[in-house]
């Protein structure tokens, strides 16, 4: 290991290891990698002042107060209000230390132990059920470094875990491309309601857009979220009054199996309006965020970025069955 890989590596273990990404980084480690690359090293809210000093006695740099939009973040864990959770998942996959058990459309609680406060978990939930409660802090410097270490762990055991499910999705992506030697049967044509769907996803993601950033700017008042809020409002609008004007389309009558949708084209019109429209919130979030979006609002265009592509392949499998 060369000198800068050592110099990482010592950052990295005096960092709390929530990979929060209050410090403008995806997690610890790329934190530590730009300190040692010379980027400021107070830009940690969960370490707080002891992190600082540490920081600054090892990198041999002054002591400086904490730089972040963001408050010292206390020690905490998330809870979720259990009779309000739909199931979603949408927690379980941001959690980087998996602290959240769960299943698709049951309901998800948090193991107290695992949980590391990170905050991730609270902007992808569309039904906000999940608070901080305040947890007893480390009784001393020694006892926080052994758990941010298991944080750490948990945090590696996961993306390991993410490394393996990705090679086999790969594998079995691959073995899909060769065609099975059985006829292939027709596919049938889409509904009034699969067609709707993407229009529904789109208005239902700038809503919860729309509703995360007026929280912000009550809880910050900056005039850059001010504007941000109302961009997101007009995109809310206008999803909605497209989901609304398709709802309100008559319905043609269901083809026969084997037709194709090209005998349907206000689905296909539809499908075309809400990919379009989906574009337009996501082009919308990016410009009203700039350039170093925080936390939250990458979340947001994380959500934003799957309802356009939800669109997009929901159109383009419409264009080529009607192709057919």
């Amino acid at each position: 290991m060369n000198a800068h890989a050592t110099l990482i590596t010592a950052i990295d273990a005096l960092l709390p290891q929530t990979q929060c990404g209050k410090c403008g980084h995806p997690g610890c480690q790329p934190y530590a990698a730009g300190i040692a690359a010379g980027e400021a090293h107070n830009k940690c809210p969960p370490g707080g002042a002891a992190t600082i000093v540490e920081l600054s006695a090892l990198l041999q740099r002054p002591t400086l107060p904490l730089d972040s939009p963001y408050p010292v973040t206390p020690s905490q864990r998330a809870v979720i209000r259990e009779a309000e959770c739909i199931g979603c998942t949408k927690c379980i996959q941001v959690c980087p230390t998996d602290a959240i058990l769960g299943a698709a459309k049951l309901m998800h609680t948090v193991i107290e132990s695992e949980c590391s406060g990170c905050e991730l978990c609270l902007a992808p939930c569309p039904v906000d059920c999940i608070d901080l409660v305040a947890v007893p802090a480390p009784v001393d410097r020694q006892a926080e470094r052994q758990r941010a270490q298991y944080y750490r762990s948990r945090f590696d055991t996961r993306q390991a875990r993410l490394q393996r499910d990705r090679e086999r999705l790969d594998a079995e992506r691959q073995r899909r491309q060769v065609p099975p030697a059985t006829a292939t049967v027709a596919e049938p044509p889409a509904t009034a309601e699969s067609s709707l769907k993407p229009l529904k996803i789109a208005a239902a993601m700038a809503r919860v857009a729309l509703q995360k950033a007026e929280r912000q700017l009550v809880q910050y008042g900056t005039p850059a979220l001010e504007t941000q809020v109302q961009q997101l409002r007009e995109a809310a609008q206008q999803a909605q009054a497209a989901l609304d004007k398709a709802q309100q389309a008559p319905v043609t009558a269901s083809a026969p199996a084997l037709a194709t949708v090209a005998t349907d084209p206000a689905a296909l019109k539809q499908a075309r309006i809400a990919a379009t429209l989906a574009r337009a919130q996501l082009t919308k979030a990016e410009r009203a965020f700039g350039a170093t979006p925080t936390a939250e609002q990458r979340e947001q265009l994380e959500a934003l970025g799957s309802a356009a592509q939800q669109a997009a392949s929901h159109l383009a499998a419409l264009e080529e069955r009607t192709a057919r």
